[in-house]
This record gives structure tokens, C-alpha cells and sequence, in this order.
């Protein structure tokens, strides 16, 4: 581990039998072994913090979204509340949670299958979903047996999906959804990380915005992990981000290369935006 250069992977501890993702472990890395998750108080951004010294902080790439979107996307809210308008505020909900619910049942499956296990039961409106993964995504990428894993700091093997990458100078953390290879191309073969989105409607590129910086903020920092321990975890060729939608259509999308590097850039902004509102709400 470079000096002065703090980052590590995290996983959920167990808590009656399953994944507490609100107190995790650390896996390999340096920093506090265990973290905590505190909520929103005061009108400042929850986090999670080192058990026992609370001025060792991470947020999540959602408490960054919310804190900057105002500042760098100011006509956002106004396109938010003109949508609900459009389709009623019930609808607006009913499509945000179909969207949860379809992600939520993705990453399980998803998990399923890179284990080699059946992808399980659904309820039968996320059908579509569950279609869109099976014929458009899964197809795609390489299992490997067994599932691509590091050692942790015990010696164990630790699977990576659902991880949490952290990275204790920027104070930012994110739960990567899988590493995997991917067969096609402009892949072929290399080993990437894959976020999976569900939506009820097929998505432009500008609608996925947001999605990629995420994605690109969670490799940027696995790849920091890597960079500082060479001998522990491999470090990662790009990323891809994949759509399940409600019509059974499924769609990935490869970020690579030069424009891979363009939304780092965006990135940093957000990133040094949500620092400067950061200090401002401690200040006041």
C-alpha cells in the first residue's frame, strides 16, 4: 500500500443469517475494518464511517448525486416535476418502483448465475425483466468456475459482486454490482465491470448519463484498489453498463477508451462539486 494513499474493498458483515449492508467488513486494503452507515441528519448527507472515529467518512455515489445535481444540473428538478405532472403522481411512483424492484431482482439473479445456480423464482410482472436478462445479457458474458474472487485479509475467497469499493481520500464509496469477462465485443474476453440497470422504457445515452458516471466512479476506484495493491487485485479493463427493460428487450453498453476517460473527467467535477457543498453545510 502507497503511503498517505487509503482505499480498500468492503463486504456486508452477516446479521441473522444475511448480508448486513449497513455495517461491512473490510476485505483487503487499509482503513477502519469495520464501517458504519449513519443517515441523513440535519440536512447533511448520510455516510458511513470508521466504527469508532466518525471523521473517517465515505458517501455513496447517491449522496453525491443529490448534493451536486442542483448545482450542475439545475434544470433537472424542474424536468422531474414536469414528468410527474405529465404522467401522474402515481404512475411516477409506480414506474420509479417497478424500476427497483426490477433492479433489485437483476443483481439477485445476476448473483445467482455467476455462482451457477438456478436464477430462482419472480413474481410474474417482472417477466420481461427477467427475459431481457436471460436472452440479452447473460449470453454475453464468460462464467467462470469458480467465480472471479480475491483473498481476503483472513485467507477466505471473496466473490466480487455486491462489494463495496472505498476510497478514504476522496471520501467516496460505491457497491459494484459484478466483475466479469465479457465474450463479445469490444470486449473480448476482458475482464470489466458490469452495472445492471431495469427500466420500464428503452433509454438514449443521455439518459443513461448518470448511470455511466456511476459505473465509471465505481471502477475508477477499483481500479485505485488495484493500483495500490498489484498483488491482491487485478486491475480492470473497462466497464459495461446493462439494461433490462419491461418489453424483454435487454442492452449492454460497452464504455471504453476515450470515452471512458470523458466521464472520469466528469467525475472529478462531481466529485469536487460535492466537496465544496460538503464544506459549506459543515460550515453553516
Amino acid at each position: 500500500m502507497k503511503p498517505n494513499q487509503q482505499a480498500g474493498l468492503y463486504k456486508p458483515t452477516v446479521q441473522s443469517g444475511k448480508p448486513n449492508n449497513y455495517r461491512i467488513q473490510r476485505v483487503v486494503g487499509n482503513g477502519p475494518e469495520i464501517l458504519e452507515y449513519q443517515r441523513s441528519q440535519d440536512g447533511r448527507p448520510p455516510y458511513y464511517y470508521g466504527a469508532g472515529d466518525r471523521s473517517r467518512r465515505v458517501y455513496s455515489f447517491s449522496a453525491i448525486k443529490t448534493a451536486v445535481t442542483p448545482i450542475l444540473d439545475p434544470g433537472a428538478a424542474q424536468f422531474l416535476k414536469d414528468w410527474e405532472s405529465r404522467v401522474g403522481k402515481e404512475e411516477a411512483q409506480q414506474i420509479r418502483n417497478d424500476a427497483i424492484s426490477a433492479g433489485k431482482i437483476g443483481h439477485s439473479m445476476l448473483e445467482r448465475w455467476n455462482e451457477g445456480k438456478t436464477l430462482g423464482l419472480y413474481p410474474l410482472q417482472m417477466a420481461g425483466y427477467v427475459q431481457a436478462l436471460q436472452d440479452d445479457i447473460l449470453p454475453y458474458l464468460n462464467q467462470s468456475s469458480p467465480p472471479i474472487a480475491i483473498v481476503d485479509d483472513e485467507g477466505e475467497l471473496v466473490t466480487l459482486s455486491e462489494v463495496f469499493v472505498v476510497d478514504f481520500d476522496t471520501q467516496f464509496l460505491g457497491r459494484i454490482d459484478l466483475v466479469a469477462e465479457i465474450a463479445v465485443e469490444p470486449f473480448n474476453g476482458q475482464r470489466v465491470l458490469l452495472e445492471l440497470k431495469g427500466s420500464r422504457k428503452e433509454k438514449t445515452l443521455e439518459h443513461m448519463r448518470a448511470n455511466i458516471i456511476q459505473g465509471v466512479a465505481y471502477l475508477s476506484t477499483f481500479n485505485k484498489i488495484a493500483a495500490l495493491l498489484p498483488d491482491r487485485v487485478l486491475h480492470l479493463d473497462g466497464m459495461a453498463m446493462a439494461y433490462i427493460y419491461s418489453s424483454g428487450n435487454g442492452q449492454l453498453v460497452p464504455v471504453l477508451g476515450e470515452e471512458l476517460q470523458e466521464y472520469v473527467e466528469e467525475w472529478q467535477q462531481w466529485q469536487s462539486c460535492f466537496h465544496d457543498v460538503l464544506a459549506e453545510r459543515i460550515a453553516a
